[in-house]
């Protein structure tokens, strides 16, 4: 056995001992959020938050927001708010109806394999709800099978395989931001198998690659804009027809992205497929942000998702030896309020 195998190796004993001695309490704290959020919805009605209107224009439509034209895939969600006017007699009771079943979705998916299944902590499960359960529960709901489905399936670092296969046409089909993730990971994957060991050198090296160009990201835009700005990507092409005002607060939110998803490659126990998408939908990130926040911020929230639940934990590590274990659970409720609380303020109930 090699000297990392058998870091490995303690690693996971450590992590099952701290599961049997405070595994349940991740579970109690991940179900409160979940409780939390989906009261608070539907005390204010779906209609109080951003995104309400744009879905009940897609009903309207037919299925759309602009042209019929403007998607590769989503065919499950399309086909809810298409469809959704032949069994409800208005759009706001088809995007309410679509809502309850994405957010069905979200907690069988995320307490099943949470608390049922193995394979990932329940920990993992807990920073990933306090991460991105206000927006997935609330207001990504078109794409939040997308965000978990992806998440799982990097997190698990498991084979090119069918499972693999079937969850990415799941995903895809709720959104089409997850058809490049999955490409990410499925490159991860055939990279992998080419190359069976990947030092930590080589990972560090795309992380602080795409460091520089989030930090450079207005001379990455000025230098690649001319080209990107004339591609015809249909009714994505809107996000790339001016140049991005640079935005303080977005670029610290991916500077903390970043340092998430450079804890999770210098965690041992994560699986090295795991690691090769973090750093590959990193870099993806950095470049579409220099290009557009909008589809920075998108992507950024698949590399956010898949990484605490890889390593089970937030901003350090999760590695069980770390003394900064408990610190990052204050920091992720700490979080979970941040953003819980943005959403409520554009939702203009704060």
């Amino acid at each position: 056995m090699s000297v990392e195998a058998d870091a490995v190796a303690k690693l996971e004993e450590g992590g099952e001992q701290s599961r049997s001695f405070s595994g349940s309490w991740y579970v109690y704290l991940n179900l409160l959020f979940v409780l939390a959020l989906l009261i608070v919805y539907y005390f204010m009605g779906g209609w109080s938050f951003p995104d309400y209107p744009n879905y009940v224009t897609i009903v309207n439509n037919g299925g759309y927001l602009f042209s019929k034209d403007e998607y590769m895939a989503e065919w499950v969600s399309r086909l809810f708010l298409s469809q959704g006017l032949l069994f409800f007699d208005s759009a706001d009771h088809v995007v309410d109806f679509f809502a309850l079943i994405v957010q069905i979705f979200y907690v069988l998916f995320v307490f099943y394999f949470g608390v049922v299944k193995g394979g990932i902590s329940r920990r993992g499960w807990f920073f990933f709800t306090a991460v991105l359960g206000p927006l997935l529960i609330t207001t990504a709901l078109r794409a939040s099978p997308a965000y978990i489905l992806v998440a799982y399936i990097a997190a698990t670092g498991g084979k090119f395989n069918l499972k693999f296969i079937l969850l990415s046409i799941l995903a895809v089909s709720f959104h089409d931001s997850a058809l490049i993730l999955v490409a990410v990971y499925a490159a991860s994957c055939i990279a992998t198998y080419m190359f069976k060991s990947i030092g930590l050198v080589f990972y560090q090296f795309l992380m602080w690659c795409s460091l520089t160009l989030i930090l450079l990201s207005q001379q990455v835009a000025y230098v690649l804009f001319s080209v990107v700005s004339k591609l015809n990507i249909g009714i994505r092409s809107v996000y790339f027809q001016e140049l991005p005002e640079t935005s303080t607060v977005k670029k610290i939110f991916m500077v903390v992205i970043w340092v998430v998803a450079y804890t999770t490659i210098k965690n041992l126990a994560v699986q090295a497929r795991t690691k090769l998408f973090v750093c590959g939908s990193m870099l993806l990130t950095a470049l579409s942000f220099a290009l557009s926040e909008v589809v920075g911020v998108r992507f950024a929230l698949y590399v956010l998702g898949s990484c605490v639940l890889a390593k089970g934990a937030f901003l350090f590590t999760g590695q069980s030896s770390s003394r900064y274990r408990q610190v990052d659970v204050i920091f992720a409720v700490g979080y979970f309020c941040l953003v819980f609380m943005d959403i409520l303020r554009n939702a203009g109930g704060a």
